[in-house]
């Protein structure tokens, strides 16, 4: 299972390539499509097909681009 909690680091492919690193500050279900939906503290990031990420460098990802979780204390 690929569970992810505000506070844990994720390493990300952004669009304009590469991989960065950073924790994440808020976890959002949302409708296909759409960018903003449901906030929540949790999330099994495969088990649901559209989500958005909200990160400590500035930048935001959907769930799909996150490489790898670095959990936090776990």
């Amino acid at each position: 299972m690929e569970i992810l909690r505000i506070g844990d680091e994720v390493s990300y492919s952004p669009w304009i390539g590469g991989t960065r690193r950073a924790t994440v500050e808020e976890i959002e279900i949302c409708p296909i499509g759409r960018k903003e939906g449901r906030s929540v503290s949790s999330c099994n990031i495969k088990k649901h097909s559209n989500g958005v990420l909200s990160l400590s460098d500035g930048h935001w990802c959907y769930f799909d681009q996150v490489k790898t979780i670095h959990s936090n204390g776990r």
